[in-house]
Order: C-alpha cells, then structure tokens, then sequence
C-alpha cells in the first residue's frame, strides 16, 4: 500500500514538473520571439503568431526570422537534452553527454570537409545538414560496429567513443589548417550557432526530433529495468545488449541530426538531465521527458543571453555577423563550471 501511494506521488510530481516546464517554456517562447533589434511586446508576438491586427513587417520578422529559429531552438535542445538522458541511464555515468559517442564530431568533420571541397565553395544550408548529417551517423555507427553486440558493456562503448571522437577532431583540426577562406563562418558553425536558420533547417530538423524522441520515450520502461543491472534485466526477459545497442544508436542519431543543423553546442546533454534529476529522480520514464523539456528551455535561455550580450556589447569581429553571440559559447560557459562541480563530487 505504501508503495503503491510512493509511486502515485512520484507520478503526480512528474506530472507537476511536466506541466510547470511546459508553461515555463511557451512563456520564454513568446518572449524570445520578440527580442532583438527590433523588438516586440508579449501581445504583439501574438498577435502575429495569430494574424490578428498585425502589420505585414511585423509577421514577416515575426514568421520567418524569429520563430523558426525558436522553433529550432526547442527541438535541438529537447534532442540534445533527450540524448543525455539515455546515455547517462544506459551507460549508469552522470558525466556522460551526447559527444561521447562520436556523433557530434563525424558531423562536424563531414560539415568540414563539404566546406572545404564542395564545387562551389559553401553549398546550399540544407546540403550542408544533410553531410553533417551522414557524417554523424556514420561516426555512430563506426562505435557500434567497434562495439560487438556480445560485448557491450560500459566501460567499452565510452572508451571507445572518446578514441574515436578524439581522432574525429583531430582530422578537422587538420583540415581547418588546411583551408584559408571562409574560417569565421565554420568556427561560427562549429561553436553551435542558430544564426541564419530557417524553415529550411527546420524541414530538416523536425522529423528527426519527433521520431527520435518519441522513440526515446518508449524505450524507457526498458531504460528502467536496464538500471537494475544486466543480470536482473536479462531475468526478466529483456534482451540486454540488443536494447542498450538500440537505444545508444537512437541517442547518437539524435545527436547527430541536431548537430547537422545546430553545430556542436556542448553540454545541453549533461546540464538538462542532472536537473531534471534534481526534480524528478533518475527513473527514465520521468527522466527522459522532464530532460527534453528543461534542455529545450535552456538552449532557448542560452541563444537568447547570446544575442543579448551581442546587442549590448561592442565585440571586436563581430560586426559582420547576425547580432548573436554562438549559443555554444554560452552553454560552454555555462556546462564548464557544472561539469567540474558534478567530477568535483564523483571524487
């Protein structure tokens, strides 16, 4: 009976999280839309939204400036955040975040070397997420392939998605050696940056995000019982590597399509799980979903104190670009102390 009202109320403060998140985040949603040079009241962006009593300028900044890249915002950091919440419940380490597995690093070298050697120089935005794309799930699946089905353990897939992400890097340090033109717009993409994203980039995104998290979602009962340890997993009848091998690829390819769009922001999917963790616990059914949310708000928080410090500061180099800092310098800012605080209190 006990448990049974444990469970009720963990239920019901879930739900209250949810609900809170999901309010917290439409509101910030509004009001990012009407930040910016121009900006906008609450009822303005509205009313635009809505086509009630709103001048043609207005719906056109409104419509398709601002809003998908919010749009984007939302789905990139509900991915990144989703991800984390799987790697670190799969793999039962909280330091873990999406990069691990190599994802974000195929996509930015693939991202790389198109820029590099495409006919044309810089090809069209959605070619470019499409290689970005193809890039981080071949590196995915590079990890998987490394990591036979019989042998997959802990220890063995982070080892060897840090190797492989290190050489990953390393090879686009070579070719940004080698390329002379054009580096402020790939360091721009490749600190993850929203800047000039589009309905294009949304096309490409969304799809994505919708089946890869609501895949994420049905796999977390089975995110559960994996937490109990392999031994009891497999005694009750769950196939122990096929679904840890399963769900690791649907968080790489989450990973991976968001940075084919977004670039390499870090730490969204370490900050997002830990505290939906505060709030929720670490049980995947209410992790996964309270995560998404709360990294989506977040990275939404991040591009908007981004192009806040843009507007209000006078950065020298930064005239030419779109008055937004890149949103991964700022969860950089923000993940670097937080990933120092969580290793200070592993040890």
């Amino acid at each position: 009976m006990g448990e049974g009202k444990n469970v009720s109320y963990a239920g019901n403060k879930t739900g209250v999280v949810l609900l809170t998140l999901a309010i917290a985040l439409s509101g910030c949603f509004v009001l990012y839309i009407g930040f910016g040079k121009t900006p906008y009241s609450f009822v303005e962006v509205v009313r635009a939204l809505f086509h009630v009593e709103a001048d043609a300028g207005t719906r056109h900044v409104v419509w398709n400036l601002r809003l998908p890249r919010a749009l984007i915002a939302v789905a990139a950091g509900a991915m990144l955040g989703t991800a984390g919440a799987m790697l670190q419940s799969i793999l039962r380490n909280p330091l873990v975040e999406p990069g691990l597995m190599g994802s974000s690093a195929g996509a930015v070298l693939f991202a790389v070397l198109w820029l590099t050697f495409a006919a044309g120089s810089f090809a069209e935005t959605v070619s470019l997420q499409l290689v970005a794309l193809f890039g981080g799930v071949g590196a995915t699946l590079l990890v998987l392939a490394l990591n036979s089905r019989q042998s997959a353990n802990r220890a063995r897939f982070a080892l060897i998605g840090v190797v492989t992400a290190s050489i990953l890097q390393s090879a686009t340090s070579l070719l940004l050696l080698h390329r002379q033109q054009g580096l402020s717009s790939i360091f721009l993409w490749l600190f993850g940056s929203l800047n000039g994203r589009g309905w294009s980039s949304w096309s490409t995104l969304w799809p994505w995000a919708l089946f890869g998290i609501g895949l994420a979602l049905a796999y977390a009962r089975k995110a559960e019982i994996l937490q109990l340890g392999d031994d009891s997993a497999a005694g009750l009848g769950l196939a122990v590597n096929r679904t840890r091998f399963l769900m690791l690829a649907i968080a790489s390819a989450l990973t991976a399509a968001s940075v084919s769009v977004v670039g390499a922001i870090g730490f969204i999917g370490l900050i997002g799980p830990h505290v939906a963790g505060w709030f929720v616990g670490r049980r995947p059914t209410a992790l996964f979903p309270t995560s998404a949310l709360f990294s989506a708000l977040l990275l939404l928080a991040s591009d908007w104190v981004g192009q806040s410090a843009a507007i209000r500061l006078p950065l020298p180099g930064m005239e030419h670009y779109v008055a937004s800092l890149p949103v991964g310098a700022v969860t950089t800012l923000l993940g670097a102390p937080f990933f120092l605080y969580l290793l200070r209190r592993s040890l």
